[in-house]
């Protein structure tokens, strides 16, 4: 697991506007909220952007940006993003470079088949998010990440299963004791 406190890794990436960025040299002065997820076909995955969508302004007005890596090529990125009108930059990473480099590790069949997936799967899909056409590996483990406006690593949280997602809630309070200064 990366180390907190140490600068985040770097990397360069192109969104879903084509616009190609460095992270986090070109946030430096704000939090940022890095997530990943599994791909655009996962439904738990799908209602988690619906999430993050229906309360980007909730992170902004935190001080927060919001950036979410998932195993999709840059094409069904731009589609996905452009359908469901996605702002926050949304990289497509299906090499998985960037959950190497931040040790986003794959799963096994436990994680895979844990309970919290099966309930996690069928609350997104009756909430109309299909299982659509698989890319990238299936066994894939969510992670979220809190990076200060220095560009440091203050919080990590790896999913233990691969339904297993930071809640908007303990984002807002992990965030709220790193601006007081407390560790988490």
């Amino acid at each position: 697991m990366l180390k907190i406190g140490e600068p985040a890794p770097r990397f360069e990436f192109e969104d879903q506007f084509g616009k190609k960025t460095q992270f986090p040299d070109n946030f430096k002065g704000g939090w940022l909220g890095l997530i990943f997820l599994r791909t655009l076909a996962c439904p738990v995955c799908m209602e988690k952007l619906a999430e993050l969508k229906k309360n980007e302004q909730k992170y902004k007005d935190q001080g927060v940006q919001v950036l979410v890596v998932v195993q999709s090529t840059l094409k069904r990125v731009k589609d996905y993003a452009a359908k469901k009108q996605i702002a926050f930059p949304l990289i497509g990473d299906l090499e998985r470079k960037i959950y190497k480099q931040y040790e986003v590790a794959l799963g096994g069949l436990a994680s895979f088949m844990a309970p919290q997936v099966m309930v996690s799967s069928l609350r997104a899909t009756f909430k109309g998010h299909l299982h659509g056409m698989p890319e990238g590996n299936e066994l894939q483990k969510p992670a979220a990440f809190i990076i200060d406006p220095q560009g440091k690593l203050v919080f990590s949280d790896y999913g233990k299963n691969i339904a297993d997602m930071l809640t908007e809630e303990r984002f807002f309070q992990v965030l709220a004791q790193l601006k007081q200064g407390k560790r988490t």
